[in-house]
């Protein structure tokens, strides 16, 4: 006879956690969540976590926190067996090396520049000056000719005996503007890679949001105006901070979030995967 229960879920995260020596204080900081959520957890109380769907990833960190194999759990806890959204806690963003500092490029990029430009322009300059004696070198010389008699030679032939011939005119060399147009009509198209998660959010007042994704880039950061709406796109799973969020209203791949469980004081932070 199977004795599960979903009563037994909150029993077995606590008696874990008291036999782990860890208050409730200590596990709601490590999971940084709040000590009424963790109380809720321990009592059974899973309607009060807000949608199910954060109720299981609330239980599934919890259980990895404490040692304990998170499916059983979920078993007992009953509900949807699909869970488009898990949460998780946030990680500390890698500490930067300072060989890859923007600043030192940007000074790097900026001390290369200053180097070639002048070196640049000297040639440049240089190479105009040099044209003409260059064209001048090429024309060949007019050889005197011995006087003839009065009258044998037309007045046209000896003007043009005496005219230098002008120096031929190289081709034009095709534009690189030409040659980049060339090679993009004949570069096979680049399919843009996919976007598997958008999130949308709608703004009832100011509000302050930040949100990276999957590889730590800052996708938004910025405060945003009552009665303006976002869209974000990028691959998940995405760390989101939101101010004031009791008057955001968000999706995400079109499923509505509550944020009311994340909300301390006014602010809810979260982790969103897919």
């Amino acid at each position: 006879m199977n004795d599960s229960s979903p009563a037994a879920v909150g029993q077995a995260l606590r008696q874990a956690r008291e036999a782990q020596g860890l208050g409730v204080d200590e596990v709601a900081a490590r999971l940084r969540l709040m000590r009424r959520q963790i109380e809720a957890m321990e009592a059974d109380d899973f309607e009060a976590l807000g949608q199910p769907v954060f109720a299981r990833g609330f239980v599934r960190n919890y259980a990895r926190l404490l040692g304990l194999a998170p499916e059983p759990l979920l078993a007992d806890m009953g509900g949807a067996t699909i869970e488009p959204v898990v949460m998780r806690p946030e990680a500390p963003l890698p500490s930067r090396n300072w060989l890859t500092s923007p600043w030192l490029l940007l000074t790097l990029f900026g001390i290369l520049v200053l180097a070639v430009v002048p070196v640049a322009l000297y040639w440049w300059l240089n190479s105009d000056e040099d044209e003409p004696s260059a064209g001048a070198m090429m024309v060949p010389a007019v050889v005197p000719a011995m006087p003839e008699p009065v009258g044998t030679v037309p007045a046209a032939s000896a003007a043009a005996a005496e005219a230098p011939p002008a120096p031929e005119t190289a081709p034009a060399a095709p534009s690189v503007q030409d040659a980049a147009v060339a090679a993009g009509n004949d570069a096979p198209g680049v399919a843009a890679p996919a976007v598997r998660g958008v999130l949308h959010l709608e703004f009832g007042a100011d509000s302050w949001v930040e949100i990276r994704d999957a590889t730590g880039r800052m996708l938004r950061r910025q405060l945003d105006t009552a009665g303006s709406s976002v869209e974000v796109r990028g691959e998940p799973p995405f760390d989101v901070v939101v101010g004031n969020a009791a008057q955001v209203r968000m999706t995400y791949n079109g499923r509505p979030i509550d944020l009311k469980p994340f909300i301390d004081v006014t602010v809810a932070r979260f982790t969103l995967e897919e």
